[in-house]
């Protein structure tokens, strides 16, 4: 009985090993633009317009002035729910006809601020008036400017909760058996809205 019962714990072990699937992360080096406060002050809007029938994800769009002047051309980028930008635009790099490349947040420039973080197949809304971003594969955080105001410094971050965020420095993602996305690790911790580490209460 007792190696019947060894041999059936294998057999789960195994099978909970092979339906766990880690996630590499890849090694980029891309270049981000950083915000600066003038960067930051109102402007004119920008909005969204498109030569498909619908503008809808995925659909070519170019952002255009109130006077109808063309500011983002279109044939880069791909609509990603900015209608009207004020000061970024979330966006899905288009280089062909055929495929999608980068999820970004771009200025006005065309500059990259970050890579978006995706939640519920969409970008990450905003929590507690942050957002969390990635920049070449660390997570941190941006405010409703697109400034990262919390560096990217994270393995991974949760979104915030009462002022309150838990962050670690080694984490480990998988896809599960339902290819639910997971994150685990040993060495989480809480930081507050300014990205200073919250001590434990003793």
């Amino acid at each position: 009985m007792k190696i019947t019962a060894i041999a059936l714990v294998g057999v789960a072990i195994l099978s909970l090993s092979s339906c766990r699937q880690e996630i590499d992360q890849a090694i980029t080096n891309y270049q981000y633009f950083d915000l600066v406060e003038t960067d930051t002050l109102e402007k004119s809007i920008l909005v969204a317009v498109t030569d498909e029938e619908f503008l809808e994800y995925g659909s070519r769009v170019a952002y255009v002035n109130l006077k109808g002047d063309t500011i983002i051309p279109l044939g880069k980028y791909a609509y990603y729910g900015t209608d009207s930008l004020i000061h970024y635009a979330n966006v899905i790099e288009y280089p062909n006809d055929s495929t999608f490349g980068r999820q970004i947040a771009i200025n006005r420039d065309q500059k990259v601020l970050f890579d978006l973080v995706m939640f519920d197949n969409g970008p990450e809304p905003f929590v507690e008036g942050l957002t969390r971003v990635s920049r070449n594969g660390k997570m941190g955080y941006a405010n409703e400017t697109g400034k990262v105001v919390i560096p990217c410094i994270y393995d991974y971050a949760k979104q915030f909760y009462q002022g309150k965020a838990e962050v670690t420095f080694e984490a480990v993602e998988y896809m599960d058996g339902d290819e639910h996305r997971r994150v685990e690790s040993e060495e989480w911790f809480e930081i507050d809205r300014k990205g200073n580490k919250i001590k434990n209460a003793p």
